[in-house]
């Protein structure tokens, strides 16, 4: 059984059934006076992994569920009439970040898993892109073009508790997404794109401090 769905519409009781049912669903089909008719196919998107690997969280329908890593029941955890997205698991495993709608185009929101309460991180005008948490659990890296023009992103992050976001790259008339702090805490990888040629080619930015890594579009930055 279950009680716990946070975010606008309490769900109580036991929710779904197992995954094998689910992809029964998903891909079998009808029989209807003689005629098949193929299922309206749920999808299962944008999966995350908890630290210890035991659990999964990921969207289906516009909400956030979880589902053990060995298999089993898939439970509702997060319910809005607006769409939830990109789960994200704290490193220690107690939080939970995610992206809705509920408050504009997209805004990003941690719930503490074991309480229930919710928080929501950033106010913006503009879609927010969540990337990724610190090591430390401290910050919440992500990126989001309410600074920029042309619809070119920044990356930005904000600490847990909420606050000024603080901008960590945000050259101008340049895209840049998917940042990926490293372990340490001292240096972030990010992809990065012109307004003008479409991914970056050979050459460097005005900070000595960022150089080209792996590929044309992925970058490195020190000394966060």
């Amino acid at each position: 059984m279950m009680n716990r769905c946070w975010g606008g519409k309490r769900v109580t009781g036991r929710v779904s059934a197992l995954l094998p049912t689910l992809f029964l669903l998903a891909f079998g089909a009808v029989v209807i006076s003689g005629q098949t008719t193929p299922r309206i196919a749920p999808y299962f998107t944008e999966p995350a992994i908890s630290p210890d690997r035991s659990e999964i969280a990921f969207v289906s329908g516009g909400d956030i569920w979880t589902v053990p890593a060995a298999g089993g029941e898939a439970r509702l955890l997060i319910s809005h009439a607006a769409t939830e997205s990109r789960p994200l698991y704290s490193p220690d495993g107690r939080r939970l970040a995610f992206t809705s709608t509920r408050t504009g185009d997209g805004d990003i929101y941690v719930v503490t898993l074991d309480s229930g309460d919710l928080k929501r991180l950033t106010f913006s005008d503009n879609p927010d892109e969540l990337n990724a948490w610190s090591a430390d659990g401290t910050w919440i890296y992500f990126s989001s073009l309410d600074q920029d023009i042309s619809g070119m992103q920044d990356v930005f992050r904000i600490s847990v508790d909420g606050g000024t976001p603080m901008p960590v790259s945000a050259d101008r008339y340049t895209a840049e997404y998917f940042s990926a702090p490293s372990p340490d805490g001292k240096a972030m990888a990010f992809t990065r794109a012109r307004l003008r040629t479409g991914p970056v080619v050979a050459q460097w930015t005005q900070s000595h401090r960022r150089k080209r890594n792996l590929a044309d579009a992925v970058w490195a930055f020190a000394d966060l």
